[in-house]
């Protein structure tokens, strides 16, 4: 009999392949006799991220033990476990907000989902906003109280995203201590304040995150534990060693602490110190950060452009989303290279001009609001907007407060292409280690088309193979570099 290793290698052969739907058939039969190990729930969610839609029903049950364990990230999970929701409560969703709510009332399933992370399914959210506005003007939410908590706790996942009306409002407003207000809106930290950083895009973007800390969550998805120096190893196998044992890390723009968590995680050996310029975020940071077990990671607020007031240098530095929304995002980058030690190496993750362009032609939809002064009733605006002309992105950030802020009404955004990303690195003397891909599907089929390139650093085919797929980085580039062991 194949050990489970064998049997992960072949799952991994089948998706590598183009077979998702024959490598997640065997990973849901394996996940019955190894349900903790580790590997092979990255490998369901690495399947899942494919699709949603591979799911099938009688997965459910697996659904359920992702979305509960501690090691996953239930938002990763959320997406399948709604599609199956969607397909079997279709019927019931069809019928009234009255009998959605009392579906709602005794479906653990439903209601664990709820409770765990925002609902990344719009057509699930509109029958679930219908029912709650139900709930609320007909006076029957005390008849439904463990809906009517599951709704609470998912407006805290969601930050306030549904919409509502103003009969809605009217009726919050005359009863403001219901029970159900809270599901509408949701209590959130106070913001601590922002710093005067004397560039205006600076302050303007700390503002923003004061008042919509972003990303909320709950749990980082635990990547297999490593090293930073097997990683480099693997993506410049002839390369000096330079990475030490105990590397110094910075994160350069932690904002809520989420990739800073999921790299101490992964790096459990790294020192990391942790930067942002929102103290509502660092505190996010700090609270989330500690509940997961996560004490020793330093976290300053700095913007990225004075990073040598750390002093410090270090064996590498995460960058990841924030240099598009900085100012000059070349004084930043260079100010980051400025405290990068000879032979360490960055990662770094920025927007695609080609790529943002499908979050241009959204924009243009809602022209006449970006000017106005931005409440969670404008946020809530613009979804109403985009949802009403059948253009509500499927994106995970249109699914809560912050992100549609993030998404859509960002103070900053200058985008970058292959070939300013290549002039940077040539301006700041680094090396290209790999340039990475969104899926395993993906990697695999650039290595089919392009077996000269098998250390992904043909900035030529990069940038062809984008043009063939516009939303190729809709998630953003991400690619590591290295600064030379001589540092001219």
């Amino acid at each position: 009999m194949a050990s489970l290793d064998e049997a992960l290698q072949d799952l991994y052969a089948h998706l590598r392949a183009g077979r998702p739907d024959i490598a997640i058939a065997g990973a849901w039969q394996l996940f019955e006799a190894a349900p903790s190990n580790q590997r092979l729930k990255l490998l369901l969610l690495e399947l899942l991220k494919e699709d949603s839609e591979l799911a099938a029903p009688d997965s459910a049950l697996a659904l359920q033990s992702l979305l509960n364990d501690p090691t996953i990230d239930p938002r990763e999970v959320a997406p399948s476990a709604w599609a199956i929701v969607r397909k079997e409560a279709a019927p019931i969703l069809k019928l009234s907000p009255e009998a959605t709510a009392r579906w709602l009332e005794a479906d653990d399933s439903a209601q664990n989902l709820l409770r765990q992370t925002y609902v990344a399914d719009l057509e699930i959210e509109i029958a679930l906003t219908a029912m709650r506005r139900w709930l609320l003007l007909s006076g029957r939410w005390p008849e439904f109280p463990r809906t009517t908590e599951a709704l609470v706790e998912q407006a805290a996942c969601n930050g306030g995203t549904w919409l509502f009306d103003r009969e809605e409002r009217d009726c919050l407003e005359d009863c403001p201590s219901a029970g159900i207000v809270e599901a509408f809106r949701p209590r959130r930290p106070s913001p601590r304040g922002t710093v005067d950083f004397a560039e205006p895009t600076t302050n303007a973007v700390a503002e923003q995150y004061e008042a919509w800390p972003y990303p909320q969550w709950t749990r980082v998805t635990q990547l297999l534990p490593t090293t930073i120096a097997a990683t480099v190893k693997k993506y410049d196998p002839d390369g000096p060693d330079t990475i030490p044992a105990r590397p110094n890390v910075l994160v350069a723009g932690c904002g809520t602490g989420y990739d800073t968590a999921s790299l101490a995680f992964k790096y459990p050996d790294a020192q990391i110190t942790a930067i942002d310029i929102s103290r509502t975020s660092l505190d996010y940071a700090r609270e989330h950060g500690s509940a997961a077990g996560l004490n020793g990671i330093e976290f300053r607020l700095l913007p990225i452009e004075r990073v040598a007031e750390l002093g410090q240098t270090f064996d590498a530095v995460f960058c990841f989303g924030v240099l598009h929304h900085l100012p000059d995002p070349e004084a930043g980058w260079t100010a980051m290279s400025g405290v990068l030690k000879p032979g360490g190496v960055m990662c770094l993750m920025v927007y695609s001009k080609i790529a943002r362009l499908l979050v241009q032609s959204w924009r243009k939809s809602i022209t006449d609001l970006l000017d106005h002064p931005v409440s969670d009733d404008l946020l809530r605006e613009v979804r109403k907007r985009l949802i009403e002309m059948g253009r509500a992105p499927t994106w995970r950030d249109f699914f809560t407060i912050g992100g549609v802020h993030d998404l859509l009404l960002h103070r900053h955004e200058d985008p970058f292409d292959v070939a300013r990303i290549r002039r940077n690195l040539e301006r700041l003397g680094l090396g290209l280690l790999r340039f990475e891909l969104p899926s395993a599907s993906e990697k695999a089929s650039y290595k089919r088309e392009n077996p000269q390139d098998p250390l992904f650093r043909d900035y030529s085919l990069w940038a062809r193979r984008e043009l063939r797929q516009s939303l190729l980085f809709a998630g953003m580039y991400r690619f590591w570099c290295r600064k030379p062991v001589t540092d001219t």
